[in-house]
């Protein structure tokens, strides 16, 4: 399922949508949170209710490559903003996940 979520980002031509984006978003920050020592913390609300299963390292490197496309200029999430500060925010909690994905594996 994270995987997906990935994938229709990656695979979505120029124009990212903005619901595929999110999606991609909280997937990614599901990934960046399983990795040892990662700022990211999932709310036990807001996430699974079960633990996560130990995740394929591959999923890293997705995760990156759709979040760099979310922050792109044809990404709805880049763009589609009223207000620049929620955009400017949103850009930032992007950043952050792309960092602690970034980081390294024996982190």
């Amino acid at each position: 399922m994270l995987e997906r979520a990935f994938q229709r980002v990656t695979e979505s031509g120029e124009r990212v949508d903005g619901g595929d984006g999110a999606e991609a978003v909280a997937a990614g920050a599901l990934v960046a949170s399983t990795l040892p020592g990662s700022p990211i913390v999932i709310d036990p609300d807001d996430g699974p209710r079960e633990p996560l299963p130990q995740l394929p390292a591959s999923l890293r490197a997705s995760a990156r490559h759709a979040l760099d496309r979310v922050l792109q200029d044809g990404s709805e999430m880049a763009t589609g903003w009223v207000d620049s500060a929620d955009a400017d925010q949103c850009r930032q909690g992007v950043r952050q996940i792309l960092q602690a994905l970034e980081a390294p594996a024996d982190h």
